[in-house]
């Protein structure tokens, strides 16, 4: 036994040298998405994409048999960004397997949503196991599908499969996700944490850019759903300054509203700023910010355990810092709607 698990693990390393580069990895998962997502009445339901937090892409998983049987795959994780859609891709590998002899191969294209806060964390970590540390779940077909049953609820990661045309939900039970650092480093040109590129602390690699596009192509409206940017037309942050500025009541009173109306919802809200000023005193002002709408919200009715409060610096701009325009836009706070 211990001799073809060796075996095994040989293999799936020779396999793993063999595969393609990340750039047609991106092409191939962007591709597969569209074409899951354009079938009629088949498919990923609209209202999961709506709701997913994350979305995880694994063209070409490959599953085999040598004595040990076993699975294997590297793609790409990216997870939403207010007013800038989707992050860009950490890439991700998964493997895992179950012992026993078998016979024959496939390779299937697997697509994993990520449904709850809880379940982005764990991407943002080290490897953890599907249906071990994250509650899984095989995702339901159809465009109308109701997602509204007890293991759905439940569930932190839904997983589809799409082989020789067929598509449908996907068990991933006791295989392990893992950050590929070697392949991000290829795409971004340098050592990355997985945590920095979902958290959106860097740019899209050009790359990357037809991957994120097509994933903002079938989730627009969720992201407009799902976040609400506080920029320049809405509270004017001076600079260096945190407080809610006069004037600015209108529109917090409506969002004050919004989530008083979802009173099951928790939302975190993001802080940012400029690129003016030390990176360390930028952080402190961007949590101060997003510090400022959160008491403002608590002290007009929204309950304060609904949400959570980050400081993400200058990260993550929305436009260019050369021009007092751009700076003004980039001195912002979103709140992400977490589950």
């Amino acid at each position: 036994m211990i001799r073809y698990i060796l075996l095994s693990s040989l293999l799936t390393t020779v396999l793993f040298a063999r595969e393609t580069t990340p750039d047609k990895r991106l092409h191939n998962s962007a591709k597969a998405l569209s074409q899951i997502m354009a079938a009629p009445d088949k498919g990923i339901p609209q209202e999961l994409m709506d709701k997913a937090q994350c979305i995880v892409i694994v063209p070409g998983l490959k599953k085999g048999a040598f004595g040990v049987g076993g699975k294997y795959g590297r793609g790409f994780a990216s997870c939403r960004k207010c007013a800038r859609g989707w992050s860009a891709p950490a890439a991700v590998a998964i493997e895992g397997g179950s012992f026993g002899l078998q016979l024959g191969g496939s390779s299937t294209d697997v697509i994993m949503l990520v449904m709850k806060e809880s379940g982005m964390n764990r991407l943002l970590g080290d490897k953890f196991t599907i249906g071990g540390e994250a509650a899984a779940a095989a995702g339901p077909v159809g465009r109308q599908t109701s997602a509204n049953t007890d293991v759905l609820m439940r569930a932190e990661i839904l997983s589809w499969s799409r082989s020789r045309g067929l598509f449908a939900g996907l068990s991933l039970e006791g295989a392990t996700l893992r950050p590929d650092g070697g392949e991000d480093k290829k795409l971004f040109g340098r050592d990355i944490t997985n945590k920095e590129i979902l958290e959106g602390g860097v740019q899209t690699p050009s790359a990357a850019r037809n991957f994120v596009s097509t994933l903002d192509r079938y989730s627009t409206a969720a992201i407009a759903e799902n976040c609400i940017s506080l920029g320049e037309n809405a509270i004017h942050f001076a600079t260096g300054q945190s407080s809610i500025p006069t004037g600015s009541e209108r529109v917090m009173s409506e969002v004050a509203t919004q989530l008083k109306a979802n009173p099951d919802w928790t939302w975190e809200v993001d802080g940012y700023t400029d690129n003016v000023g030390d990176k360390s005193a930028n952080k402190k002002l961007s949590e101060d910010r997003a510090k400022s709408v959160a008491d403002w919200l608590v002290d007009h009715g929204v309950d304060r355990s609904r949400l959570s409060v980050k400081g993400f610096g200058e990260s993550n701009p929305v436009a260019d810092n050369s021009t007092p325009q751009g700076r003004a836009r980039n001195r912002r706070v979103e709140l992400i709607h977490r589950s």
